[in-house]
């Protein structure tokens, strides 16, 4: 047995990629019979299924043999000064948060990003010995950079420094994407200390949720080809893409598209949706896990989307869900990407070049026509 400690900026009931992804892998952990805790953060409203808004939640718990210990700190999502310098002081409250704990572990497997958390690992290491693997689900400064969010040079300085010093001497880094070893060791990092693992998804869970799919019926669309999107809502992913396809589809009265999320683009995707009158777009708000399964396994698609912009190797977190729950996919990627790369071989779905509206507007239109092959 070991006892494991999970760092990760976001976890239940917050809803996200990096939630649920911990969320599993720590009751797995559980399950094997290790002691896991997790730090992090008090949960932001932003981030919430709306039952939960306002809801008060303890510092400390055990969440299914999984010790949950969260920490209070500055935080706006519509500030996008507090929201980039929440990242440089999250690691010293969640140090004097670990303090406090009083806790010898084996091992710390830390989620980055944010990037800074690095520091947390350093630490860590120096107060009491514990060794760390820093787990890169993205690579900073390069994706925000590569999509225009960072542009101040002496911040892009300060995050290749930190990017740097991470490579160079965490104890362990495991990376999501194959490219991203290649990525990491160009940068500084000993190819002998990465591994390359993909995220996982407790299969068991995936079934279990599989029995349920009655969202058309509740939304009387039961006749209609649902196409849907559910996820972060920002610029990495480029949505927009699937508003100029919906426009092009608009007169096809029996294909609707469902947005699903949150995050820095919905305000933008809204207005558009308004003002353009695509009437066969509807967003919601984000959704409890079991409503978000029933999503997609109420979809005869779902979709993958990343910003061709993007130059560091990466794999979108819905990815394994997707692919676990059986579902078709068309993934709006560069097609030199992991992403295409994944897709085209498990033959799991289709790849169109972001911008290809017109191929993207064809592949649904093929897909709607053959059930055999959304089944295939």
């Amino acid at each position: 047995m070991m006892k494991i400690l999970m760092v990760v900026a976001n976890f239940v009931p917050e809803i996200g990629s990096a939630a649920h992804v911990y969320y599993d892998l720590a009751k797995a952990f559980v399950k094997r019979g290790h002691e896991v805790d997790v730090l992090t953060s008090y949960p932001r409203e932003y981030n919430l299924h709306e039952k939960d808004v306002g809801t008060s939640f303890p510092i400390n718990e055990s969440l299914e043999g999984i010790n949950v210990h969260r920490c209070k700190h500055p935080s706006n999502r519509d500030n996008i000064v507090v929201r980039g310098f929440e990242h440089f002081y999250i690691p010293y409250y969640y140090f004097n948060h670990y303090k406090k704990m009083e806790k010898k572990f084996d091992a710390c497997l830390m989620y980055i990003p944010p990037l800074p958390l690095y520091y947390l690992a350093k630490k860590i290491k120096k107060y009491d010995g514990t060794p760390s693997v820093l787990n890169f689900q993205d690579f900073h400064p390069q994706e925000l950079t590569d999509v225009g969010i960072l542009k101040n040079p002496l911040l892009i300085k300060i995050m290749e420094h930190i990017e740097r010093a991470a490579y160079k001497n965490a104890d362990h880094i495991t990376v999501l994407s194959e490219g991203g070893v290649d990525y990491v060791v160009n940068r500084g990092g000993d190819p002998d200390k990465i591994t390359h693992i993909y995220n996982g998804t407790l299969v068991t869970d995936i079934d279990n949720y599989a029995i349920k799919k009655d969202f058309k019926i509740k939304k009387g669309i039961k006749d209609k080809c649902l196409i849907s999107y559910a996820g972060i809502l920002s610029p990495f992913q480029k949505i927009d893409d699937i508003l100029d396809v919906a426009k092009l589809l608009v007169d096809y009265r029996d294909i609707i598209f469902y947005i699903v999320g949150d995050g820095m683009s919905k305000e933008h995707l809204k207005n558009r949706i308004e003002t353009e009158k695509i009437y066969n777009v509807e967003l919601l708000p984000f959704q409890e896990r079991e409503e978000y399964f029933n999503i997609i396994n109420s979809s005869d698609v779902s979709l993958i989307l990343l910003d061709e912009r993007m130059k560091a190797p990466c794999l979108p977190g819905k990815t394994i869900n997707l692919m676990a729950s059986k579902k078709p996919v068309i993934a709006i990627v560069n097609k030199d990407t992991e992403s295409a790369n994944i897709i085209n071989e498990s033959q799991c779905g289709c790849v169109v070049e972001p911008n290809n509206i017109d191929y993207f507007k064809n592949i649904v239109l093929f897909l709607k026509k053959n059930k055999s092959m959304q089944e295939k």
